[in-house]
């Protein structure tokens, strides 16, 4: 039985509606498809979804599907010599990365779908480089919005969608918070791989002074788009270590740790829900 039914049944209260947030991060958004498992099996449902970069494609397969099984037996194996198939490499001048090959795999995946198709409704979130501000995709092909949103700056080609060019949605909004309550969403339940705590560097060189100062840039854009946390945003940050970095592909590890830390927060989700009100 659906959660909201076992706790709402003879309330004459409407239902809380629920967000869900799928942030950037690289391969540790796969994550993300093991929260998703977590709140399934909770009957926790999802009434709308955010998802930028990795997160729009764990949350277009949700939306599409209402599960993610097809998305995790698709990725769970996938070693880092098949993710190297998926690369079309070009020249530096425009990126290195063409990203027709990995279009292909998330169509494979997803399927030639467009958000019309969806059981959820759901907003990607990418950058337009030529005004420099963040545009919210939620009609057309669900492929073209998640090829905008995963152009990795430097690494991606930027995608074209009707003359206008797009870099990845993690540049302006990583855990895109604001969206998913614009569309409504009475609770927040939200992933991020982004923010940091900062440990202390004893001795600074390029390398890490360059990968601190993106840690910075990212976590503070991050406060400014979220502002004052409430009582209805559950923020599950996910950024263990022993998960490495961003582009280590332990899917196996991503996904059961997903599901590990959700559970770990689940009593809080359920008392979130419960002690809801609507505002008057």
């Amino acid at each position: 039985m659906n959660f909201l039914k076992k706790i709402f049944t003879g309330n004459p209260t409407r239902k809380p509606k629920i967000g869900l947030v799928l942030g950037s991060g690289g391969a540790r958004g796969l994550t993300q498809i093991g929260v998703i498992k977590a709140l399934q099996k909770n009957d926790i449902p999802i009434d709308y979804i955010a998802g930028v970069s990795i997160g729009s494609i764990v949350g277009s397969y949700y939306a599409i599907h209402g599960d993610v099984v097809g998305l995790e037996k698709g990725v769970r194996d996938l070693s880092k010599k098949d993710i190297l198939k998926l690369i079309d490499f070009m020249s530096i001048k425009n990126g290195l990365v063409g990203g027709k090959k990995a279009m292909n795999f998330l169509i494979g995946l997803i399927g030639d779908k467009q958000f019309s198709d969806t059981q959820v409704p759901l907003k990607i979130v990418a950058t337009d480089i030529g005004e420099g501000k963040e545009v919210r995709f939620d009609k057309g092909k669900l492929s073209d919005a998640i090829r905008a949103s995963i152009a990795i700056p430097g690494i991606f080609q930027p995608m074209r969608i009707d003359g206008k060019y797009y870099l990845d949605g993690g540049v302006v909004n990583p855990t895109p918070i604001d969206v998913v309550k614009s569309m409504g969403a009475d609770i927040i339940i939200a992933i991020d791989h982004t923010m940091s705590d900062y440990e202390k560097i004893e001795k600074p060189n390029m390398i890490n002074t360059i990968k601190r100062s993106f840690e910075i840039i990212r976590t503070e854009a991050i406060k400014l788009k979220m502002g004052q946390l409430d009582k209805n945003i559950i923020l599950i940050s996910i950024k263990s270590k022993k998960l490495g970095d961003i582009y280590n592909f332990n899917n196996k590890q991503f996904i059961d740790e997903g599901e590990n830390i959700t559970n770990s927060r689940m009593e809080e989700i359920k008392k979130t829900i419960n002690d809801w009100k609507p505002s008057k």
